[in-house]
């Protein structure tokens, strides 16, 4: 094994909690961010000028392929809450008057909004049970938890979701 690997294998995991403590914990992301940030490193290890510690280079190298990550994240996530907006726009009755028709835009981009500005984890939970309509067995085979886990997810999630309209909308009512 050259050097260069060498050194980026001891230093892997250390690079990994640093992932981690910096994405809330997410081990599905960190291990995708720390593959990206070791083939970022191995393919620029010539560019390493030395003024800082390995380590140091790897987060910041590390850093950066977080924001890349979540940015793609951003771009993924409209191609799928925007479809949502098309299902409500098809549910519109004709013989809307504009104003109502106005009023369900808003409405349609104020929860998309909303779901945007939900953890990952939550929005999955939500597209899966209430765009997708799958049945909560279906949910429970698919993300290896139990139904009671999947229960206490969907309130938190729904719990989560309230709280962001009530602070995106303070004057609409429960």
């Amino acid at each position: 094994m050259d050097p260069i690997s060498q050194t980026l294998v001891k230093l892997e995991k250390k690079v990994l909690r640093f992932i981690l403590k910096r994405n809330g914990g997410n081990m599905e992301v960190a291990e995708t961010v720390l593959q990206d940030t070791l083939v970022a490193a191995f393919k620029s290890y010539h560019t390493f000028r030395h003024k800082s510690s390995y380590f140091t280079w790897l987060c910041k190298i590390s850093l950066n392929k977080m924001a890349d990550y979540y940015r793609h994240q951003v771009h993924y996530r409209s191609k799928i809450v925007v479809p949502s907006l098309n299902v409500l726009e098809s549910l519109v009755d004709p013989s809307l008057s504009p104003e109502e028709k106005l009023s369900l835009e808003e409405l349609c981009l104020g929860v998309n909004k909303s779901l945007d500005l939900l953890p990952e984890k939550y929005r999955r939970l939500l597209h899966l049970k209430y765009y997708r309509q799958l049945s909560g067995r279906e949910i429970c085979l698919m993300l290896h938890i139990s139904p009671r886990q999947l229960e206490g997810r969907l309130y938190r999630a729904k719990t989560k979701l309230a709280e962001v309209v009530a602070s995106l909308y303070p004057t609409l009512k429960p």
